[in-house]
């Protein structure tokens, strides 16, 4: 197989030991450049929560400010780079002629490059648009059973000695049936909005608990509405739905999920995010889990979780995670297995992925907008 001569690994990646060799033997030259030292992050942190509690959603905590010089720099002499976080600005491509081949770690660029540019210099841009489905999926339910079943209460009790149900057979502690927290997912009407590979998956597994699933999309999907599965307008899929769970790319219009669709959720409905943080308005949901009308699983948010709106909120009635959603053994393996895939592809003369319009249109994905200006010098991470 063909080699590349000079290739840049411009963001620190995760792969195993055997696709780094596969990676390397790819190149003649393989050279990495990692982000900020653990130090370095802390400080950021620190001085990002007090200057601004929610960050943009696409700040990356430990992304290089790298200037356009010094990246140009790293750039000099490569034929391929590989990154993730690290925007390409239109002046890179135009000054690195001998630049073939850029591939994205990541399932999204449309935000990181000028594809259009890049295409007319001839080089080659690739991404990894799946391998997320099952582990965010599964976290939704994790998430989901999480809260419902009250299992972080639970578990403190136990460990605590608090045992609820000792207490009810001794006739210490009877409670009424509507006062018990914990509930089932049986039977509860599952609303999911963004109906892509993640949100179909999410809807299979509703069903095998027995959950009545209604949906919202761009598209019908007459398929599964021929499983049972309901197509809604968007602000009746809030009205009519005990838990929302939301699916959509970040590409999407910004705060879809707006506080007044947010009010249209009935008392004691939840709410889950595993998507996008910039989709929801935040401010608005944390106002209901503050006032306990509503409950909520969130994996994401506008930027760094808001550890101090979390300190008014019952944290045995939600559960908030941050990023846990994709990222499991598995995900990883498959996302650096398709990265090397696709140079592969490229270096023996196949096309691999080219990320454009019709290639979201085709794998079904709900990608509404681009919420960003693409090549920017500055790092909004993803």
């Amino acid at each position: 197989m063909k080699q590349l001569k000079r290739l840049i690994v411009l963001d620190p990646i995760v792969l195993t030991r055997d696709q780094w060799s596969r990676l390397g033997a790819l190149a003649e030259h393989l050279v990495e450049f990692h982000g900020l030292s653990a130090d370095e992050i802390l400080a950021r942190l620190e001085k990002d929560m007090d200057a601004n509690p929610a960050p943009m959603c696409w700040t990356q905590l430990a992304q290089e400010n790298v200037t356009e010089k010094v990246l140009l720099e790293r750039l000099e002499g490569a034929d391929g780079v590989i990154t993730c976080w690290t925007n390409i600005p239109d002046s890179i491509l135009n000054q690195c002629q001998d630049l073939r081949y850029i591939g994205f770690w990541t399932n999204m660029a449309a935000h990181r490059i000028n594809l259009g540019l890049a295409q007319q210099k001839g080089m080659h841009v690739t991404y990894v648009p799946d391998y997320g489905t099952e582990s965010v999926a599964e976290m939704t339910f994790a998430g989901l059973l999480a809260v419902t079943r009250k299992i972080l209460s639970n578990a403190k009790d136990t460990q605590r000695g608090k045992w609820p149900y000792e207490l009810l057979k001794t006739g210490s502690f009877v409670p009424p049936v509507e006062a018990i927290p914990q509930r089932m997912l049986r039977d509860k009407t599952l609303g999911i909005i963004g109906f892509g590979r993640i949100g179909r998956r999410v809807a299979e597994i509703a069903l095998a608990f027995g959950m009545k699933v209604q949906y919202w999309s761009r598209n019908h999907y007459e398929e599964w509405e021929q499983k049972g599965i309901k197509y809604r307008e968007l602000d009746d899929l809030f009205a009519t739905s005990d838990v929302v769970s939301l699916h959509l790319s970040p590409y999407a219009p910004e705060k879809i999920v707006s506080a007044d669709r947010i009010r249209m959720l009935h008392d004691g409905a939840i709410f889950v995010n595993t998507s996008a943080g910039r989709l929801v308005d935040q401010d608005a949901l944390l106002t209901e889990l503050e006032n306990r009308r509503l409950y909520a699983f969130l994996d994401v948010y506008e930027g760094l979780p808001p550890r101090r709106r979390f300190k008014n909120i019952d944290m045995q009635d939600n559960l908030f995670t941050y990023r846990a959603g994709w990222f499991t053994q598995e995900a990883i393996t498959a996302k650096g297995d398709a990265l090397i895939w696709n140079l592969e592809l490229f270096l023996s003369g196949e096309s691999g992925n080219v990320l454009d319009e019709q290639t979201r249109v085709r794998l079904g994905e709900d990608h509404l907008e681009i919420p960003c200006d693409r090549g920017s010098s500055e790092s909004k991470g993803i």
